[in-house]
């Protein structure tokens, strides 16, 4: 008897260690998840789409730049004068301050070209009513070819040589919409196909 109710204790007491280790795993499993999260809900530039009063686009060698005037409409001011199209405009800002980057990782100096970042995809530059500018810069794609890599109001830029910086998984739209044909971002002008086909009616 005194041997069955020792034997009895013991798995009781290894009962009680297993489920305080069962129980420790999974907290320590929800963790990393938690701040995956929390890192998933933060946008990949913070600023309000309402206090943007200029957008510049480098993109190989053209720039394309944007002003909200007090009415809220976008006109391009580079390489062309024209009213902008909004929706264009709009996309490319959402990205940046609704989207969240998909990962983060670490980049040493002496990776700068394996990123991309020696021949960007493209540089945005957002700025504020305020005078504040936001930058990003877009690397190339990743190695699934669904994203891209990209530094964030990167300083100093290039890296210095004993120098890390952090860099976002972004998704691809972001280089969809730097990438925009240039007559997309231009507002579509009333009555030109029309005219068009008048012109061509009265050659007839």
């Amino acid at each position: 008897m005194k041997l069955q109710r020792n034997t009895l204790i013991l798995v009781g007491v290894a009962f009680l260690l297993g489920a305080g280790v069962l129980i420790a795993e999974t907290q320590r499993a929800r963790t990393p998840e938690m701040q995956r999260a929390g890192d998933a809900a933060s946008p990949i530039l913070g600023f309000a789409e309402t206090d943007v009063t200029t957008l510049t686009v480098e993109r190989g060698n053209e720039t394309l730049v944007f002003n909200r005037n007090d009415d809220g409409d976008w006109q391009m001011i580079e390489p062309d004068t024209a009213l902008a199209e909004p929706g264009a405009v709009a996309f490319l800002l959402s990205r940046l301050n609704t989207d969240s980057p998909l990962q983060r990782v670490s980049m040493a100096a002496d990776q700068f070209n394996d990123f991309g970042f020696n021949a960007p995809t493209g540089i945005v530059t957002v700025t504020l009513e305020d005078g504040t500018d936001h930058e990003l810069i877009l690397g190339g794609p990743d190695f699934s070819g669904n994203a891209n890599y990209a530094v964030i109001n990167p300083d100093p830029w290039p890296p210095a040589d004993d120098s890390e910086h952090e860099v976002l998984v972004v998704s691809r739209d972001v280089a969809n919409g730097i990438n925009r044909p240039l007559e997309e971002w231009l507002m579509p002008v009333e009555g030109e196909v029309e005219g068009d086909g008048e012109g061509e009616g009265e050659g007839e």
